[in-house]
């Protein structure tokens, strides 16, 4: 899973205040993970993907969780420090009251008109020289759910399904397509409300290939 550097963000008020916690922490690295704690949004498919491509991982909070405070405790080579929680969102008259005593609260502080985006964040402080991103290890066990881009149209989305249940270790998790643009529940409602008949679809589904058990096959 990839932590990157916030200097790549388009929040500018944001990377301006990782910048001033990274100088004030002597921090050769720093980098920061964005997530969401709410259901999948309109807004985050049009803001954090584009077209058709990108996709809605979602992470079982325990074991997450699990993971980051042992990692915070104990933090590994060249990581220094390792932080997270949510993201409070602020008005101007709370942003002019801001002060010294605050210089930890930076990484973890946005303005209110980002607040739809829920956030839980994840900071990570190295002594390495800073890089475009860092990577920590994600076990399948920690993935509850993928969702696939609804504007994918069906048959690549379906192929793609296939492809990563293939995958060693993800045979058993539940990927599908975001149904959040184009839902027959959403429509059959419709339907009943102006006296149409309703009648589900028949979908014809690909089965899912089961792992084969052996040694894992390498792909170029």
């Amino acid at each position: 899973m990839a932590i990157l550097n916030p200097q790549q963000w388009d929040d500018r008020n944001d990377r301006y205040f990782m910048e001033l916690y990274q100088e004030y922490r002597g921090a050769k690295g720093l980098y920061g993970l964005c997530a969401a704690m709410c259901a999948e949004t309109y807004h985050h498919w049009r803001v954090f993907t584009g077209g058709s491509g990108g996709a809605c991982i979602v992470l079982k909070r325990a074991p997450l969780a699990e993971y980051l405070d042992a990692a915070s405790k104990k933090p590994a080579v060249p990581v220094t420090n390792v932080r997270f929680g949510e993201v409070e969102y602020l008005k101007l008259p709370k942003v002019r009251k801001i002060g010294r005593t605050d210089i930890m609260r930076l990484p973890f502080l946005k303005r209110v008109g980002f607040a739809d985006e829920k956030e839980f964040r994840i900071v990570i402080e190295t002594s390495a020289d800073q890089q475009g991103a860092i990577y920590i290890d994600c076990p399948s066990e920690w993935i509850d759910r993928i969702y696939i881009n609804p504007w994918l149209p069906q048959q690549q989305a379906a192929s793609l399904i296939a492809t990563l249940n293939e995958i060693d270790g993800c045979v058993d998790v539940d990927v599908r397509r975001s149904i959040l643009i184009d839902s027959s529940t959403w429509k059959m409602a419709g339907d009943r409300a102006a006296g149409k008949k309703t009648g589900r679809k028949l979908t014809l589904k690909a089965p899912v290939k089961k792992a084969l058990k052996g040694p894992p096959v390498k792909r170029f």
